[in-house]
């Protein structure tokens, strides 16, 4: 997600070239694609356990697959709201939510966090793979603040994002990447593009952005090189 795209902007990177095979992209871009969804889905329902009713809010929806594992954890009296800015990867959640019969209680909305209608506060978010597409930290900042507006005080957060620069790492990922027949043109596009990304510096960097943002006591949930998931909470 670029933080700078109008409501309804083509987004690069997740038009409808990429939006129906990203799933599986992304499956081998990440190791432990489905454990970090499955993950931040039982944080939040560790949190609100009890809750009958719930409210969640699912920025950078994508293709909805970040709401296929709480079919799992019995709560179907919880809705969701998933914002996304890319109408073409906003179409394959539709569609797959509609299959998998989560559509029925989902509200989709495109365009950024930013243009979603004011509303009652939400119980609990997740904002997984997004944070390092923002460009600088005071954007960065500022989405963390408008998620937490929309919270209850107290109310869990997954955030989900890169975190680092390690050459020796990034050769890791590009080497397993490789063992996935990944052609060496695009390795070498890949390893460019990571020299050019700016992804959070260090957890303490990202925690440092929790702070201003009103969100405390992170942990961490999942790593997987340079990309991390982790939990922290709405302060009171």
């Amino acid at each position: 997600m670029n933080h700078d795209h109008s409501a309804h902007a083509p987004v690069q990177g997740f038009g409808a070239d990429r939006a129906p095979h990203y799933d599986a992209q992304a499956a081998v871009n990440l190791a432990g694609y489905q454990a970090a969804y499955e993950l931040g889905v039982s944080a939040l329902a560790a949190a609100l356990d009890g809750q009958e009713k719930a409210a969640l809010l699912h920025v950078g929806l994508g293709t909805g697959a970040e709401l296929l594992p709480y079919q799992r954890f019995d709560v179907p009296g919880w809705r969701f709201t998933g914002v996304e800015p890319s109408g073409p990867m906003l179409e394959v959640a539709r569609k797959r939510l509609e299959a998998e019969g989560l559509l029925e209680r989902t509200h989709l909305h495109e365009g950024e966090l930013r243009t979603l209608p004011p509303g009652p506060p939400f119980d609990g978010a997740q904002l997984m793979g997004v944070l390092h597409h923002v460009d600088g930290a005071s954007a960065r900042v500022e989405l963390l603040r408008e998620v937490t507006r929309r919270l209850k005080p107290g109310a869990p957060l997954v955030l989900g994002c890169r975190v680092g620069k390690d050459p020796e790492l990034t050769n890791v990922e590009l080497r397993r990447l490789r063992a996935y027949g990944v052609t060496q043109e695009k390795l070498e596009a890949r390893r460019q593009a990571y020299a050019k990304m700016q992804p959070i510096e260090s957890d303490a960097a990202l925690f440092a952005m929790f702070e201003r943002a009103g969100l405390v006591a992170p942990k961490t949930l999942f790593v997987s090189l340079q990309y991390k998931v982790f939990l922290a909470h709405v302060g009171p």
